[in-house]
């Protein structure tokens, strides 16, 4: 038996062939996309004048970097494993925002490096995140369309999620949140279709092997989408997919009719376990190498300051006034006629379903408020995950989700029959709403006629729209639930009026929340990465050195213009190079990680010549920085950062001749107290790069020493081979690397190849492989299937 729910849409949904379902829902398909294609039309339009780019933020300097790098690397025919352009060495891979391996992203950019090579544009992005607003909306319709079962209801929350100020706010521009956000609904879908398809086989009295094989081809399917929302890159975002998956499972079970037996229980639980160790394995190839990053990362252990940052308590207010507290983003606005909705949804005829999504909504936002409110600290202490991630104002994801539903089951309850007295109530809160919002109008325009600033002009400003949405609210719902009836059943309408009123309702939602969330698209183009004279001066420079930058470039300008630089933006770093960064005095942590030129406003320094200018941002060049590796004939062991870093830091170290190293030697090196004659040894060491993972240094030792490299080749995969023999990687200096090495002239190689990737690509493509034969064996055998 279905839930009571599906009960009642079946018998509410009129008769129609199987071609004509399919033929109206592609329909409504193709008008999802078309409206996201409206909504970003300033972003693909052929006309220049008119043509709006995505803000300069993470989208730009993040994740448009990242992969730039992944399609140079492509078009260079390797993985991009490894990066040289930041951190003085990043493992790039490992960080889980190059998502390299989410299929959308892989698959576009190969086509991208195909046709153009390594020129993988904005643009290319940016039409990346559209193709995402396209299916998150298609998602949600097939979701809605199921556990609704009205088409236009199902519309109506595509287009709330869709289009909504959570989908619309801050995850395109950290586009991993947007690409795993996506799949929430697929993955929702999935699951409801297992398990009501265990369902009927059990009421068919099937047996158990049959009542599990008649589910797990939409379990596989689960598995999967979960799998690939987990590669999209934001691992915060999935475990809020994946718990919300496990609420959904839990509460789809316990709420079927059918009393379950407690001896088939295991075949709904087990199942679903399987689902998970699928999506685990689909997603190995990323999660297993940042698993090893992140352990030796600057996200090693999260504090309770860092992960209880959430909504202000004021920020609700924003589902009537966007903007109000921050200008422009507003993750809680579904829109005025959508808000109505899911409140009429829960007043009219509160059942089950809509319970379950109110009380889903209402829990994540209570947990969304983080430190505000104390629901977010048992989660901290007792829900594994919770407190490894800041910024649970992200579980706006869930909320929006659930408000979107909400507003589909109140459309649903519009078309249907309902207490027109209680309607008529609630109807009474958009009258209030404008009450409300005229009320921000004065008050805004008293303030602005006192204080002029932006921030009160944009606020009367959307009070006046919102005036207007509320207004425009009004007249289509009060002529819907005011008309005349003959009875409550009756529709107040024929069908001629009730097409009119559904149009009405798509173009309503579409003009609220275009209205207000598109301005965050329409920023005007820009070169975000100019080739200046300070770039052009530092290209020019064929040697092997780094560049030093104190905020006066865009994030990661080392990739987009081919440089090494030792800052970045990547919110993920090593934990002993990023505290060498921190605590090393800027000139000598400059000339140990071989700098040769720092952009800054600084008038300049001793030891260092202004080469040129840009405005206020210099170009200055270290006259006698360090090598990228050189030979060190004496050693200190010494595992104690704070205390090598103290030595570094005094003007008595000399790194030409002593290095601090972590890990004993397999042979002896002299300490500096038993420092011969002979003083500095330099030129003993040349450095080449051969590929970013594979690099080689010629060294010609006077005595047993250690070769010196600034940089980050301590960490787990790379692995040193002297004259073809493997040789120890030591850690040197807090953060750099050292191999012991003998006497006399030879050859050391540096390759970069970790077990993390490997075993994890493996694990993915056998995972895939058996899920893919798995689907194919379950589909071909003849069952009964859900409809």
């Amino acid at each position: 038996m279905m839930n009571q729910s599906k009960g009642e849409n079946r018998k509410q949904r009129p008769e129609q062939s199987e071609g004509s379902e399919i033929i109206n829902d592609l329909a409504a398909l193709a008008l999802l996309t078309a409206l996201v294609l409206l909504f970003f039309w300033r972003i693909i339009t052929p006309r220049l004048e008119d043509r709006a780019v995505f803000p300069p933020g993470d989208f730009t300097e993040q994740f448009w970097a990242f992969r730039v790098y992944a399609a140079r690397a492509f078009a260079e025919g390797h993985l991009p494993l490894w990066s040289e352009n930041f951190n003085s060495g990043h493992p790039f891979l490992a960080d889980v925002q190059s998502a390299l391996f989410y299929p959308i992203s892989l698959i576009w950019t190969l086509i991208v490096v195909a046709v153009r090579g390594a020129n993988f544009t904005l643009l290319d992005l940016e039409i990346e995140a559209i193709v995402h607003f396209v299916l998150a909306g298609a998602f949600t319709y097939l979701f809605a369309r199921r556990v609704i079962g009205s088409r236009v209801a199902a519309l109506v929350s595509a287009l709330t999620f869709t289009f909504g100020g959570y989908l619309t706010s801050y995850p395109p521009q950290q586009l991993a949140i947007l690409e795993t956000a996506t799949w929430l609904p697929l993955a929702l879908l999935f699951l409801d279709l297992a398990v009501e398809s265990s369902v009927i086989a059990s009421e068919a009295k099937q047996s158990p092997n049959h009542l599990g094989i008649a589910s797990a081809r939409y379990y596989v399917a689960a598995g999967v989408t979960l799998g690939i929302a987990a590669l999209a890159g934001h691992p915060q975002t999935f475990m809020f997919v994946g718990y919300a998956c496990v609420i959904y499972f839990v509460w789809r079970i316990a709420n079927c009719e059918l009393r379950i037996a407690n001896a088939r229980r295991k075949f709904y639980v087990l199942p679903f376990a399987f689902s998970l160790l699928i999506a685990i394995g689909i997603s190995a190839a990323q999660w297993l190498p940042t698993l090893e990053y992140q352990l030796i990362s600057t996200r090693a252990t999260m504090t309770w300051a860092e992960a209880a940052r959430g909504f202000p308590t004021l920020d609700p207010l924003q589902m009537i006034l966007p903007g109000f507290i921050n200008a422009f983003s507003s993750p809680l606005y579904i829109g005025i006629l959508p808000l109505w909705l899911a409140i009429f949804a829960l007043w009219v005829n509160r059942s089950r379903a809509k319970i379950f999504w109110a009380a889903l909504a209402l829990g994540s936002l209570l947990i969304a408020f983080g430190f505000y409110v104390f629901a977010y600290a048992i989660f901290y202490h007792f829900v594994p995950g919770f407190a490894l991630f800041r910024g649970q104002e992200r579980l706006a994801l869930v909320i929006s989700f659930a408000l979107a539903l909400l507003a589909g089951y109140g459309w649903r309850e519009l078309q249907s029959s309902f207490d027109v007295k209680r309607a008529r109530r609630v109807w009474a809160l958009l009258p209030a709403g404008i009450v409300i919002s005229l009320m921000f109008v004065c008050a805004l325009y008293i303030s602005g006629t006192l204080k002029q600033s932006g921030q009160v002009a944009f606020l009367g400003t959307r009070a006046g729209l919102m005036t207007l949405l509320f207004v425009l609210t009004s007249v289509l719902v009060g002529k819907y639930v005011f008309a005349p009836r003959s009875s409550d059943s009756e529709k107040p309408g024929a069908s001629g009026e009730g097409r009119m009123v559904i149009v009405l309702t798509i173009a309503l939602i579409a003009f609220d929340l275009f209205s207000i969330n598109t301005q965050a698209y329409n920023a005007p183009p820009r070169d975000h990465y100019p080739a200046t004279s300070i770039i052009q001066t530092i290209k020019n420079d064929r040697g092997v050195f780094r560049v030093a930058d104190e905020g006066k470039m865009p994030g990661h300008f080392g990739i987009m213009h081919n440089l090494e630089e030792i800052g970045g933006i990547s919110p993920l770093k090593i934990a002993r190079y990023d505290f060498l960064r921190d605590h090393l005095p800027a000139e000598k942590l400059w000339s140990l990680l071989n700098v040769r030129y720092a952009i800054t406003e600084r008038p300049g320094f001793h030891d260092a010549e202004l080469v040129t200018h840009d405005g206020s941002t210099r170009l200055l060049r270290l006259n006698d920085p360090m090598p990228r590796a050189w030979f060190a004939p004496y050693a200190v062991h010494n595992a104690n950062d704070d205390q090598v870093l103290a030595a570094m830091a005094s003007d008595a170290f000399d790194p030409w001749n002593v290095a601090y190293i972590a890990d004993a030697s397999p042979f002896p090196i002299p300490s500096p107290d038993r420092r011969g004659a002979g003083g500095e040894v330099k030129r003993a060491a040349e450095f080449t790069r051969i590929t970013p993972e594979h690099a080689r240094v010629v060294v010609n030792a006077p005595a047993d020493g250690l070769l010196v490299l600034s940089e980050n080749y301590y960490y787990p995969g790379w692995r040193a081979v002297v004259d073809g023999a493997p040789a120890p990687i030591l850690r040197a200096n807090v953060a750099l690397s050292a191999v012991p090495v003998r006497a006399g002239a030879g050859r050391v190689d540096f390759v970069f190849d970790p077990w993390s990737v490997k075993m994890g690509m493996v694990v993915t493509l056998v995972t895939f492989f058996i899920a893919i034969v798995g689907m194919l064996v379950v589909y071909c055998l003849p069952i009964q299937r859900v409809v």
